[in-house]
């Protein structure tokens, strides 16, 4: 039995080239297993400037914890690096983000110095292909501090097992909220900062050639900006889960809703301000 493997990053990994690699070879990816592979990056010291920049844009106030969701920002590029490596069985490209879980066992602080890792497990079937699970987490002293877990489809690829039943859902909260106006460059100041340079988030042409009537807003930034507005009602330690409903087309307008819960947690909604289309809908639950 193979040994897992691990790709050690030494610096700051490079979307651009990854992505560009990941076109390159995507229509090699034949495969229907995923590797042992664990990506790993140590002594991460985020710089004060880059995580100013992202709460500028994602709307969290100055401070010295890190957003939960800039820990993914900094886990993304070795997830990438995982599905554009030659062992990865699918296409980055054309994958679509379903859903992000973020565990934050404890406040990160600006100035500690991180160790990152990266790997992908779960491969199942979806109704439209086949479907994993990117797996972040983030260490401070060799303590976990945060778990991340994205779920990726890649359609029109089949893999073993059953497709799960579709499930009714109850509708997302609804009610009196804030109002947003995102304008057409979001895409591209989020990419800024965040480094997720896919170009369907930027490029109207790109995004056309992928389905998309123009350019479309990064999930994770949806995400951020959820939990930026509620940011002073987070606890320490909790679970915010978001499932990505509809492509939200920028520039538009949406609707935020966030409702409490009994254990003292929230559900939330993102829609469209006029047509009421579902974006995201999501949930933050304290931990015990």
């Amino acid at each position: 039995m193979a040994s897992a493997r691990t790709i050690e990053l030494k610096g700051e990994p490079k979307l651009g080239p990854m992505f560009a690699k990941a076109v390159a070879t995507g229509g090699r990816r034949k495969g229907k297993t995923l590797p042992d592979v664990e990506v790993v990056r140590r002594d991460v010291t985020p710089s004060v400037t880059d995580v100013a920049d992202y709460d500028a844009v994602c709307g969290f106030a100055l401070s010295n914890r890190l957003p939960s969701t800039y820990l993914h920002v900094l886990v993304f590029p070795l997830q990438v690096a995982l599905m554009s490596d030659e062992a990865f069985p699918f296409p980055l490209m054309g994958s679509v983000h379903l859903e992000n879980t973020i565990t934050q066992h404890r406040p990160v602080l600006l100035g500690q110095s991180l160790e990152l890792r990266a790997r992908a497990e779960n491969l199942r079937p979806h109704f439209r292909g086949a479907q994993a699970d990117l797996i972040g987490e983030v260490y401070v002293g060799g303590e976990l501090v945060w778990e991340g877990r994205s779920t990726y489809l890649f359609r029109g690829r089949k893999v073993e097992g059953e497709v799960p039943p579709k499930v009714d859902e109850p509708d997302a909260v609804e009610g009196f909220g804030a109002t947003w106006r995102l304008g057409g460059d979001l895409g591209r100041r989020y990419a800024k900062v965040s480094g997720d340079v896919n170009p369907i988030h930027m490029n109207p042409l790109a995004a056309k050639a992928l389905g998309f009537p123009t350019t479309i807003v990064h999930g994770m930034w949806s995400k951020a900006r959820m939990l930026a507005a509620i940011e002073n009602r987070l606890p320490d330690a909790y679970e915010a889960t978001m499932s990505f409903r509809k492509p939200l087309l920028i520039p538009s307008t949406v609707s935020f809703v966030a409702e409490g819960a009994r254990d003292g947690g929230f559900d939330l909604a993102l829609r469209n301000a006029k047509k009421r289309t579902e974006h995201v809908r999501g949930s933050v639950r304290p931990l015990a």
